[in-house]
């Protein structure tokens, strides 16, 4: 089955209407996911956005990355990853800000 896409219009369409639907709803922030070359070939894209809500932390971000491409973790086994938030490496529990940019790849 071929993984569907959602473009950058459409997630604010359906952001919008979460917005309406669950006033009280976090306030959604945008994630830019990069990915070097080699998991590339995985996802399928050399980066994509990712929505979560505001207080997320780099933990919850790795799972829901995890979830959407599953091959990633079941080939590369903790220790071969290496991961970025705006050019630092995240602790498991530091929090994701609107516009952070994550890079994922794996060690040589």
């Amino acid at each position: 089955m071929k993984k569907q896409r959602v473009n950058e219009e459409d997630m604010q369409k359906i952001l919008a209407q979460m917005e309406r639907m669950a006033p009280d709803m976090s306030t959604p922030m945008r994630l830019t996911v990069r990915y070097d070359t080699t998991l590339q070939k995985i996802t399928g894209c050399a980066e994509e956005s990712v929505f979560m809500g505001a207080g997320g932390t780099f933990l919850y971000l790795l799972q829901n990355v995890f979830m959407s491409h599953p091959e990633i973790q079941k080939k590369y086994p903790p220790g071969v990853l290496g991961f970025e938030v705006n050019g630092f490496p995240p602790k498991t529990y530091s929090p994701m800000f609107d516009g952070d940019v994550i890079t994922f790849s794996v060690n040589r």
